[in-house]
């Protein structure tokens, strides 16, 4: 085809080199026809830092996707790993890959020493789909590829994010929704214990419609680096995605995800065996199934789990903007677990739970104003509603006598009602943000059934062929509330030198663990005059106040963030013999009182154009500050003693360097000595380990090809990652809830970008 300038389309003009440009408008002038190729030239785009902190007035981090993969486990999920990466944070796994989900509430994240509790901690997209759950929940619903980012607000929570507790932080993963170019992304990694994990992600590009949709899918195993079994014995997940622009001013998105996992669990060691890690760094289930409650095939567990979410953004003027966040979230699966009686516990989980968020934007008077309302319904578990006893037989089958330990159905759902308002300004360096939050948690009303003369039935018939409901073992549904204020203030003293300040109230959850220790010992509270519903509205929710003073340092090739807080919990959730006479069992309440403080520093630095560095270092206290009450007998003396797994100081280090086509990360963390027990007795000693990852790129005729290999704990390390531990344990039993970390893993990943 020949033509003059007139055909290069406008907008790859600015993009046409000089040279062409000059030819073309002397060949125009002359009337010349001459044959022309649009040129287009697409520039790299600028890089960001794999960790950075938080624009806003709070203290907060965000790492990003390549943050991502190289600060979060190898393992394609879970992102309280990719957090590692932020100062204050302790998150453990039992395995390498980061895909051991432990049975509980308990999944391995501290925050200046608080415990994310009750479940999966964490919102997606602002939507919570972390809620009160023992299972998995969102932390394996996603794979990391569908992520862009991942932030956490520490210290006083903005009433903007939508967790339901937030005393040990917020956390919030960002999707990442298809775009407007197509694209292929297709990866496969092997490891050791014969990990092995296939990846693919296929975007569609812009649609005719104007829209655009990804679909990702992914398959992972594992054997369990000690013992028996695999971990994970599969996990399958798909997810599909779409956006789609409704005119001008109106944009539809939405996502759906599932996933199937199953695992073998892992052994815990008792601290005389921890401290013996040589002895005992291997120790585990058994594989005879004669082992009773120690066979490895009695420890397992299986869910599956899917979710529809979507968001719809209205522009309703230049200034006001409408945002709808519907969601749904099922789960069904069960846990196996072999207990200190020799008897196996299925603990049996089919729980939804669904609501929405809208919040509106606008500005009044310079003001930047947000509005908004988030409900939540979800059904127990937690706490647990279904626990089946099994007797086992020598052969390693579950044929034999079955009983029902906890028999019961809900009344009422669990509900969460949130209202704020949020008011932002900048009056020239000064920049504002301050709102309140009110929050409304009304507890679910929960019937227990007689589950006595009930054999191995399902949950449905036993409910049908039980006896009856039992009163005094039953609870009404109740409500507490809170207000929840916020205040930030930041002054730009220079263009690189910021002065940050918050102050604000956060949330944390009643003690539901009450309703499982009550089912179990009914007959002893019941002597002495206590019913489940006289503990249950007894119940409140943990509040602290947090303050927190920083600083932001931003050059040309480096940020530096120093900081130092100060925390107040009130009504802590701590667990003992509430009269000191041992006539009552040993269970939650909320009645601790501590204090937390601390200094931390983050940063990086790019002291050439292909090498990056990343640090933290951080210095915590969270200690009790009263004793705790008992009846008849003294207090408790825990006053001034740090709380367990809460080490005193933790560090980590990091670098990325890049020539030619290859890059070399090492990542040194540091974790100091932490106690199991509140009473001192169990001490852990501090570890360091270092990890390293290689990569190789190299460009294709076709797209990208990624070449890495890892090696995770290089030096072989001997150290204890995930303590099982509340708030207050004082572990006379010996209990085992120390977990070993991985020894030396290797994983080697291949990934093609077309």
């Amino acid at each position: 085809m020949s033509c003059s300038l007139s055909c290069v389309p406008k907008q790859y003009l600015f993009l046409t080199p000089p040279f062409v440009l000059a030819l073309s408008l002397s060949a125009a002038a002359a009337e010349e026809i001459i044959d022309l190729e649009p040129v287009k030239v697409i520039a790299e785009p600028e890089s960001e830092p794999a960790v950075g902190g938080s624009p806003r007035t709070n203290n907060g981090y965000q790492v990003n996707s390549e943050g991502i993969n190289l600060w979060g486990a190898p393992g394609g999920s879970n992102p309280y790993s990719a957090s590692r990466a932020m100062p204050s944070v302790n998150a453990q796994s039992a395995d390498a890959y980061g895909l051991t989900n432990l049975p509980g509430g308990t999944k391995g994240l501290r925050v200046r020493g608080e415990l994310a509790t009750h479940g999966s901690r964490g919102t997606v997209d602002g939507i919570p789909l972390g809620s009160v759950n023992p299972g998995p929940g969102y932390l394996w619903l996603f794979d990391v590829e569908n992520f862009s980012s991942v932030t956490l607000q520490q210290g006083a929570a903005t009433p903007d994010q939508a967790s339901l507790f937030t005393t040990a932080g917020a956390l919030d993963s960002r999707l990442r929704w298809p775009g407007g170019r197509p694209q292929l992304h297709m990866s496969q990694a092997w490891g050791s214990s014969t990990f092995s994990r296939t990846q693919a992600r296929l975007d569609s590009g812009r649609l005719p419609s104007g829209g655009a949709a990804f679909i990702s899918t992914s398959h992972t195993i594992a054997e369990k680096w000690r013992g028996y079994g695999d971990s994970p014995g599969g996990r399958d997940n798909v997810a599909v995605a779409l956006t789609q622009p409704l005119g001008e001013s109106l944009e539809v998105k939405a996502m759906a995800a599932y996933n199937d996992m199953k695992a073998h669990n892992y052994r815990a060691l008792s601290y005389k065996q921890a401290m013996d890690l040589d002895g005992y760094g291997d120790y585990d289930f058994s594989d005879d199934p004669g082992a009773a409650s120690s066979y490895f095939d009695y420890n397992r567990q299986s869910f599956k789990d899917w979710t529809l979410l979507a968001e719809a953004s209205w522009q309703l003027s230049t200034e006001t903007s409408l945002v709808f966040k519907p969601y749904y979230l099922d789960e069904q699966g069960y846990y196996l677990d072999g207990q200190v009686n020799g008897h196996i516990r299925e603990w049996l989980i089919d729980h939804t739970w669904y609501g929405m968020t809208t919040e509106l934007h606008t500005k009044l008077a310079e003001t930047g104003i947000k509005v908004g309302y988030w409900r939540q319904s979800s059904s127990p578990p937690g706490p647990p509603t279904a626990w089946k006893m099994y007797t086992p037989t020598s052969s390693g089958d579950l044929s034999g006598s079955v009983t029902w330990n906890i028999l019961s159905k809900v009344t009422e759902r669990h509900l969460f009602d949130n209202l704020y308002l949020m008011a932002e300004r900048e009056l020239g360096n000064l920049r504002l943000e301050g709102g309140v939050r009110y929050l409304r948690e009304t507890l679910p009303g929960i019937d227990a059934y007689d589950p006595s003369g009930l054999g191995n039935l399902s949950y449905s018939q036993a409910l049908s062929q039980s006896k009856g409901v039992i009163s005094e073992r039953s609870v009404e549904s109740t409500s507490v509330d809170a207000v929840l204020p916020y205040l930030g203030v930041s002054y730009a003293l220079s263009p690189a030198m910021t002065l940050k300040a918050s102050l604000g109230r956060n949330y944390g959850a009643p003690s539901f663990d009450v309703w499982p220790v009550y089912q179990k010992k009914a007959d002893l509270f019941l002597s002495n005059g206590i019913t489940a519903n006289d503990l249950w509205k007894a119940q409140k929710p943990e509040l602290s106040e947090a303050l927190d003073l920083g600083m932001r340092f931003d050059g040309a090739q480096f940020w530096l963030e120093p900081s130092l807080y100060l925390a107040r919990f009130h009504d802590k959730k701590v667990s003992f013999d509430s009269d000191g006479s041992g006539s009552l069992p040993t269970y939650s309440q909320n009645v601790g009182e501590t204090r937390a403080w601390g200094a931390q520093l983050a940063g990086s630095w790019t002291p050439v154009s292909n090498l990056d560095l990343f640090g933290g270092l951080s210095w915590n206290r969270n200690e009790f500050i009263e004793n705790l009450p008992v009846l008849e007998a003294a207090d408790l003396n825990v006053k001034g003693r740090q709380i367990p797994d809460t080490p005193i100081w933790m560090a980590n280090l990091g670098l990325t360097w890049h020539t030619g086509g290859f890059n070399f990360a090492p990542i040194a963390r540091y974790t100091g000595a932490r106690y199991g027990d509140t009473e001192h007795t169990q001490r852990i000693p501090a570890f360091t380990t270092l990890d390293l990852n290689l990569g190789y790129q190299h460009r294709l005729s076709f797209g990208k090809l990624n070449l890495s290999f890892s090696v995770i704990n290089l030096f072989d390390r001997d150290y204890i990652s995930v303590m099982r531990s509340g708030y207050y344990q004082l572990l006379s039993g010996g209990s085992a809830i120390y977990y070993p970390g991985a020894p030396r893993t290797l994983m080697a990943k291949i990934a093609i970008d077309i």
